[in-house]
């Protein structure tokens, strides 16, 4: 056991040396990327994409390459000091006898007349884990957790996948004219589900095309091709794909808020970038598309199934919200 908690504790030592020269350097990172992306304000939201996108893969392999800085003094864990009877004892003589304590019980003897050894007390065993140890155990408790978290939504997702029917054929033809429009080599499948939720694409391999009838039927059609242009752009710019390095280092940096400011400015630019796909696309002025994505946040609800669905595929479907606020 002793042999366990050595090794745990050095590998801690080791882990948060690491944390910290990724959460340090992570810092300037983002800064400066933050900087960078100021100044490119005014280009297209698909240049902002990937300097986030850059970043987030820096993130992810920063481990392999951070300068690893010293913790301060005081965190350094100081040796217990022995029991002056122990030090005493070591000396041997009569002296060891006179130190130790008069209500010592004797352990039992064993065969022939040996005591047998004793283990250790079960909270001596446990105080010789460090603290860097403790926290190491609680990183790896909070990412088991993640991924049990990830494996429910995917479920979630699959069972709304059950749920659905194949779109009628006039959502089909408007899809396959809509993926030849924009270069799709392969038209995804659709899917009419019920329920009021946003439309979400998902399915790395075979990417599929969510369809909610109630919000499509609702929509006119000339809306109908700008929401699903929407949608179809994320495939064309393989966001189901890139959307995985950020989530991977929102996982393993779940405590570094940093993460968290670039998963968002990846979000808002990669759906920026199918706004302006879907603008130019469908030949309308900013303002139609505008109302267009009014008309589709009013009427959505997004219920926690859908939502967590859209998670678990990638994007988050509430992503009209921010971007009506921010190009306001």
């Amino acid at each position: 056991m002793s042999t366990i908690i050595t090794t745990v504790n050095h590998w801690a030592e080791a882990w948060l040396g690491i944390m910290i020269a990724v959460a340090w350097q992570s810092a300037l990172l983002v800064a400066a990327a933050t900087l960078i992306a100021w100044l490119l304000r005014r280009a297209s939201p698909v240049v902002r994409f990937w300097l986030w996108q850059i970043v987030a893969v820096k993130m992810l392999l920063m481990p392999f390459w951070t300068l690893a800085v010293p913790l301060p003094a005081w965190t350094e864990s100081k040796p217990v000091a022995e029991p002056a009877a122990v030090r005493q004892s070591e000396g041997g003589g009569a002296d060891q006898f006179r130190l130790m304590p008069r209500n010592l019980s004797l352990s039992p003897e064993g065969p022939g007349g040996k005591s047998s050894p004793q283990a250790p007390p079960f909270w001596d065993i446990f105080s010789a884990v460090t603290w860097r140890a403790w926290l190491l155990l609680a990183w790896i408790a909070v990412l088991l957790w993640q991924c049990v978290r990830l494996f429910m939504q995917h479920l979630q997702l699959t069972k709304l996948l059950e749920q659905g029917v194949p779109a009628s054929d006039e959502y089909v033809g408007l899809v396959a004219e809509l993926a030849g429009q924009i270069g799709l080599s392969r038209v995804p499948a659709a899917v009419c589900v019920a329920g009021d939720c946003p439309l979400f694409v998902c399915g790395l391999w075979r990417p599929r095309l969510v369809l909610p009838g109630r919000l499509l039927d609702s929509l006119e059609p000339a809306e109908r091709r700008q929401v699903v242009l929407h949608e179809l752009g994320h495939i064309k710019r393989h966001d189901l794909a890139w959307g995985w390095p950020i989530e991977i280092a929102r996982i393993m940096y779940f405590f570094n808020p940093l993460v968290y400011w670039a998963a968002y400015q990846i979000r808002l630019e990669r759906e920026l970038a199918c706004d302006q796909l879907a603008m130019a696309r469908s030949g309308h002025p900013p303002a139609d598309y505008a109302q267009t994505l009014v008309q589709v946040v009013s009427h959505s609800s997004e219920p926690a199934s859908m939502q967590a669905a859209a998670i678990a595929a990638g994007l988050t479907g509430s992503e009209p919200k921010g971007r009506m606020k921010d190009e306001g």
